[in-house]
């Protein structure tokens, strides 16, 4: 009973990282454009041409989704219609481009593929745009071999100071929140449990632990200060450049020919990187993880992880992305997003005594 308990309890502070696109030894990965109940005051009413949902999917308001098939450059975002800037180039560099078209002698064209670097170095330049933002997060993952349930998640992201607030939606987990802010609050994780998070705790209630407390740990595969999607950007380089010293202890990096992903209208770009023997606990006989690009947005906003055996541990979808966002220090602020409530008043003890 005592380990179903502390099973329990885990799954309350299953921060559940949203992480882990790849990493070096266990780094992370990480998916919606929703909004928190806070940030209400800038909602705009769904245009016209927003892309139909299908009719299981979870609503997310009030910000809708942008349409897909736009790129970035023609979106209009609901703080005001502004449009995202392109990714800013490197100084003394050419923007970067989809590849290189060519005619061929039969007068027919051909693209060449992104080399993994190009790939990686147009998504840094476009993180470097990403202050705030807004997204959806679909993930999947099993634990100890065991598959887990689809969660849908709300993700709020501020990079300066670094703080995160994660909010489940659908049924899954309904009501469960996070929230971190580096060297703030404790420098500690603050989680809303859900019902059935805990034997001890009631749905609604707070907990506070440390981001390196043991049951932390044992509840998540990523450490919350590695959530986000360019923090699986910076991991790629930098699995990218090991590889290209002749590094290949952490695995190695292939550009793939576009894929076609059921995610996605059209092919996508991808990386494979496979996984050796013993570099992730999770994968103690190595696997192999892909990394789709979102064609809109050049970010690594899906991927999906094998094992050895071909099975699928591991997915992570961002979607609907919205950029920039005006989140301010209350976004991020337990005691303004949980405020705690007054203990009720106890029935059927005497008042005191009148006075005479």
């Amino acid at each position: 009973m005592a380990d179903n308990r502390h099973g329990r309890q885990s799954i309350a502070i299953g921060v559940l990282f949203l992480v882990g696109c790849i990493g070096l030894g266990d780094m992370s990965l990480g998916t919606v454009a929703a909004k928190l109940p806070r940030l209400r005051r800038w909602q705009r009413p769904v245009p016209d041409n927003a892309v139909a949902q299908a009719e299981n999917d979870i609503p997310i308001v009030p910000v809708p989704p942008p349409p897909i098939a736009r790129p970035p450059e023609n979106r209009e975002h609901s703080n005001g219609g502004s449009q995202l800037p392109e990714p800013r180039p490197s100084p003394g560099t050419d923007p970067p481009q989809a590849g290189n078209t060519f005619s061929q002698p039969d007068g027919s064209t051909q693209t060449t593929p992104l080399t993994a670097r190009q790939l990686l170095q147009r998504a840094a330049e476009r993180c470097a745009t990403l202050d705030s933002y807004i997204v959806r997060l679909t993930r999947r993952e099993s634990l100890k071999g065991k598959p887990g349930p689809e969660e849908i998640i709300a993700f709020s992201f501020r990079k300066q100071p670094f703080s995160v607030h994660f909010k489940w939606l659908g049924k899954t987990a309904e009501g469960r929140e996070v929230v971190y802010v580096k060297d703030r609050f404790d420098n500690k994780i603050h989680t809303k449990v859900a019902a059935g998070d805990s034997l001890l705790l009631p749905a609604g209630a707070r907990l506070s632990l440390a981001p390196d407390n043991p049951l932390v740990r044992s509840a998540s595969r990523h450490p919350i200060t590695d959530a986000g999607i360019c923090h699986c950007v910076q991991s790629l380089i930098a699995l990218l450049d090991a590889q290209e010293r002749g590094d290949r202890r952490q695995g190695t990096l292939t550009v793939l020919a576009p894929q076609q992903r059921p995610e996605y209208p059209q092919p996508v770009e991808t990386l494979e990187r496979l996984i050796p023997p013993a570099v992730e606990p999770e994968l103690p006989r190595g696997g192999r993880r892909l990394i789709y690009f979102d064609p809109d947005w050049h970010l690594p906003m899906l991927v999906i992880t094998y094992d050895d055996k071909g099975k699928e541990v591991e997915y992570y979808r961002y979607d609907r992305l919205i950029t920039p966002v005006p989140l301010d220090d209350d976004d991020f602020n337990p005691d303004k997003l949980w405020p705690r409530q007054p203990p009720p008043p106890q029935q059927g003890k005497p008042g005191p005594p009148l006075s005479q």
